[in-house]
């Protein structure tokens, strides 16, 4: 989709005389005076968005980040993804940097109807060897860095900010520098309200403009920064090798039906706001730490009861049904064998709608619900026995 690398680290521009602006973190209670800023000077961002970190609430049910988010779009800005929980990706199991991309997207589609096809790992990290790069490629995300940081998080008081502005001053004044991607954080009231006024002064000076990481990528096809239940596939074929490793090439082909799953896409909900699962993943283990239902999905599908059975080790079986698709419930009889069923729960959300079609969108959701609960239910193994029978499935 589009002509930006989906296999490369992107850290500059492409387009020379700019710098692309970005805000990571947010939204916060600083964000609204941010976009009143970058308004009066005619300048845009990228907001690299978290789902639910720092204790703001879930972006897509906690005012006023819905409306904020709504305000970027309509303000030209670009959105685009910091993961949910703000975890560092390399870190972490596959399955749960899928949920971390995933949970977002379907926040991003609740408040929007869309969601971004750009995003920034958090702390930078996402290795090859991990295998972060191969699930950004599969979701069909730019990873996108920087080439100027100004570490407005290491000078957060009145008293250190100006130590950001040296960075951004020295910066614009190299002679052989023609463009940079920086970044900022709108959670940093003194990098909102000090450095960023001050920051657009030296770029408007120097005769620059602050634009967004599409915008200085030279994709100027806006429909290229996010998709949506009616977008178009995306096709990632090898083509050339550079310096940096295989770049790729980005085919858009449109859907045949609304109801098929694009290839490289993921789950998305236009009727359910997920709950906000804090997790943290070693050797398939996952630790939950707290759990919030948003919504309350209708039980307007199949829902089948398992039949326990005597063997020792039984099979899994159907807790939501549609379709060809069965979601299964793994057996367990333990804490650790509980939170292996629920990530394999999880995971097994991400192929709903290859299977069931997207019309089925609505048992998706309700199948994600039960792998909530049984997230929560693990948590109880620790004072008590569990299993998947006493669970209910």
């Amino acid at each position: 989709m589009g002509p930006i690398t989906y296999t490369d680290d992107i850290y500059d521009c492409v387009q020379t005389g700019v710098v692309a602006l970005t805000y990571d973190d947010g939204p916060y209670n600083y964000t609204s005076d941010l976009l009143d800023i970058l308004k009066s000077y005619g300048y845009q961002a990228t907001f690299f968005i978290t789902g639910n970190n720092n204790g703001k609430g879930e972006i897509d049910i906690t005012a006023p980040y819905p409306s904020l988010i709504q305000r970027m779009i309509a303000e030209g800005h670009q959105v685009a993804s910091h993961t949910w929980s703000h975890y560092a990706l390399s870190n972490i199991s596959h399955d749960l940097r899928m949920q971390q991309m995933v949970k977002n997207e379907m926040a991003f589609n609740n408040i929007i109807g869309k969601w971004p096809t750009y995003m920034r790992p958090p702390y930078s990290d996402c290795t090859e060897a991990s295998g972060c790069w191969a699930d950004m490629q599969t979701l069909g995300y730019h990873r996108v860095y920087f080439d100027l940081d100004t570490q407005d998080y290491l000078n957060p008081l009145p008293s250190q900010i100006q130590n950001s502005k040296n960075i951004v001053q020295k910066a614009l004044a190299s002679t052989t520098v023609v463009d940079y991607l920086s970044i900022q954080h709108d959670i940093v009231q003194q990098s909102v309200g000090n450095l960023s006024s001050f920051y657009f002064d030296q770029i408007k000076a120097k005769g620059w403009k602050g634009v967004t990481v599409g915008d200085c990528l030279g994709d100027t096809d806006r429909t290229n920064w996010y998709r949506s239940l009616n977008t178009t596939s995306i096709s990632i074929t090898p083509s050339s090798t550079s310096a940096k490793g295989s770049a790729v090439s980005a085919t858009a082909t449109s859907s045949s039906t609304g109801t098929e799953k694009p290839p490289g896409a993921t789950l998305k909900s236009t009727s359910t706001a997920l709950s906000s699962v804090k997790s943290s993943t070693s050797s398939a283990k996952t630790s939950t730490n707290s759990l919030k239902s948003s919504t309350t999905v209708k039980q307007s599908t199949s829902v089948v009861a398992a039949t326990p059975t005597k063997s020792s080790t039984p099979a899994a079986t159907c807790a939501v049904s549609a379709g060809n698709w069965c979601g299964k419930i793994s057996p367990f009889t333990n804490m650790l064998t509980c939170q292996k069923s629920a990530a394999a729960c999880y995971s097994d959300t991400l192929k709903c709608a290859t299977t069931a079609g997207w019309k089925n969108l609505k048992t998706c959701g309700t199948f994600t619900t039960i792998c909530e609960k049984l997230t929560l239910y693990c948590l109880k193994c620790v004072k008590s026995s569990c299993s998947n029978a006493a669970f209910g499935y």
